[in-house]
């Protein structure tokens, strides 16, 4: 062989070596389909975790139902009623112009040991927050209820247990008050 030969000889071999691995933007083409893929399953499960929590949250705030056993419900029927959600039960009692018999109830001493001095347009036996104590979500305001159906508003609610008006706390009436505040109504 001569010093020629030997020299040819590496030169073969480079053509023998490995095909180049390809690049994108300088980062090699395997390592960009992985990050490709795991971009992708990271906004696929980002995608249902997002529906998932809107999806909770609006069965949580829980605007009740018609039927006894439904969301919104507590084991008795009871319309289950937090803060979060005592805007929907209001706006959903004057949407219906619901009126819930009193059985045991007396609203006319309930509202005045509590000295509401509006009208009391719609009355509801609910369960009150996660402790799930019974008690009356009381409507009232200066308007009337079609007046209040057509226009909205803002309209007073009071959540109160059952024995108010029974005179059990006549030194103070405060005791038989769960909530009480205002509430935004929009128009029908």
């Amino acid at each position: 062989m001569t010093p020629r030969d030997v020299r040819r000889r590496p030169a073969r071999r480079a053509g023998t070596r490995r095909p180049r691995i390809r690049s994108v933007l300088g980062i090699p083409l395997p390592m960009m389909i992985l990050a490709l893929i795991i971009a992708a399953l990271l906004g696929v499960q980002l995608a249902t975790a997002l529906e998932q929590s809107t999806t909770s949250a609006s069965h949580m705030t829980g605007a009740s139902v018609d039927s006894g056993s439904g969301t919104g419900k507590n084991s008795a029927g009871l319309t289950v009623v937090t803060e979060a959600s005592l805007g929907t039960e209001v706006q959903r009692l004057v949407d219906t112009g619901t009126i819930q018999p009193m059985t045991s109830f007396d609203a006319a001493q309930c509202q005045q040991e509590q000295g509401i001095t509006e009208s009391i347009l719609i009355m509801e036996e609910v369960s009150w927050g996660g402790e799930d104590t019974t008690g009356w979500l009381l409507v009232h305001g200066p308007v009337d209820r079609e007046t209040l159906r057509a226009n909205g508003g803002i309209i007073s609610a009071t959540v109160v247990l059952p024995t108010c008006g029974t005179g059990a706390h006549d030194e103070d009436p405060g005791q038989d008050r769960l909530w009480a505040g205002h509430v935004m109504i929009g128009p029908l």
